[in-house]
């Protein structure tokens, strides 16, 4: 996570992917208010493979002593030191020169921590939010899954947003401008496009899942969440098979799956949480995986309609239930 050290402060200065110096509020990434500051004085920004400075002012940038070209970029090395405005000023120092990263700044401690593409908050060990990237619109999405009353609500946040979850509270830092280098083959596509295939053990302790789209094909370790997954998909395709319409396959009572499964609903909140994020972090970040699960009041269901469910070698009937009979 590319920094440069404040000059009058212990908290470093974390660098979008083009940050800009300089006097002008609401213009500048990093504000310095004295007079022979220009509005935007000077820019940093990372050129693919290292990170390069250049002077846009009126009265100069130095790197170690030596003044800037104007409108010239000069790469930058670690540990050189920066003056903007005059030579004596006061300076910055170049600390990190990693690639740009999305940071979660936390307000408390002022410690940062990578972001990936599908995060669970406060953390990992118990989730009751995530924050994730949409490709398909190239937004951030913070989701929160209240288990009182089983509503699910989400709002989009942006660089600089405020995100409060539990007792904790961040800074989102976008730092990388995400989906800007998005193979154009996978624009667009989200977790439904996929077929998932779920293969069972007999006794249906382990339940493995492996999901495919053309020449891809990406084979996932049994995990407990998957159970979740193949409980839906039964109820999917059961209404498939009963000719049920689209919109209307696969929604289950979310009271009647917690009793089934004999879970909470804060355990089922979690399972969902973890079954995005294995399946997010094992496929490009082009494609969107928060439809995997999807919810409606007090209800919920299987994404996906693309299933196979196999019990070891042997591909899984499932009849359509006896209520279908009967109408």
């Amino acid at each position: 996570m590319a920094c440069l050290q404040h000059p009058d402060r212990d908290q470093p200065v974390y660098l979008l992917a083009h940050h800009t110096i300089g006097r002008r509020a609401g213009a500048a990434d990093t504000r310095i208010t004295a007079p022979e500051i220009s509005g935007i004085h000077a820019s940093i920004q990372w050129s693919g493979c290292q990170w390069v400075i250049r002077d846009l002012s009126r009265n100069g940038t130095w790197v170690n002593g030596i003044q800037l070209i104007p409108a010239k970029n000069q790469p930058l090395g670690l540990g050189d030191e920066i003056c903007f405005g005059r030579a004596g000023n006061p300076v910055w120092k170049v600390e990190n020169l990693d690639p740009p990263e999305n940071l979660l700044l936390d307000l408390h401690s002022g410690e940062a921590q990578s972001l990936e593409s599908y995060h669970l908050l406060p953390d990992e060990h118990d989730p009751i939010a995530s924050l994730h990237f949409n490709p398909v619109n190239g937004v951030w999405i913070y989701e929160l899954l209240d288990g009182s009353d089983t509503r699910e609500t989400a709002r989009i946040v942006n660089h600089g947003s405020r995100i409060d979850c539990a007792r904790d509270s961040w800074e989102l830092f976008l730092g990388n401008s995400q989906g800007a280098t998005t193979e154009l083959a996978m624009k667009n596509l989200c977790i439904s496009d996929f077929r998932l295939r779920l293969t069972v053990s007999h006794h249906e302790e382990h339940v493995q899942l492996q999901l495919t789209k053309s020449d891809l094909t990406v084979d996932l370790a049994a995990r407990s969440h998957n159970y979740l997954l193949l409980y839906l998909a039964r109820a999917r395709i059961r209404d498939l098979n009963r000719g049920i319409d689209v919109p209307d396959q696969g929604w289950v009572a979310i009271d009647l799956a917690t009793r089934e499964l004999g879970i909470t609903v804060n355990h089922l909140n979690t399972q969902i949480f973890r079954a995005r994020k294995q399946i997010s972090n094992s496929l490009p970040d082009a494609i969107d995986t928060s439809s995997l699960v999807e919810r409606r009041s007090h209800e919920m269901r299987l994404g996906c309609n693309q299933l196979d469910i196999f019990k070891g070698s042997q591909k899984e009937i499932i009849e359509a239930s006896t209520e279908a009979a009967t109408e």
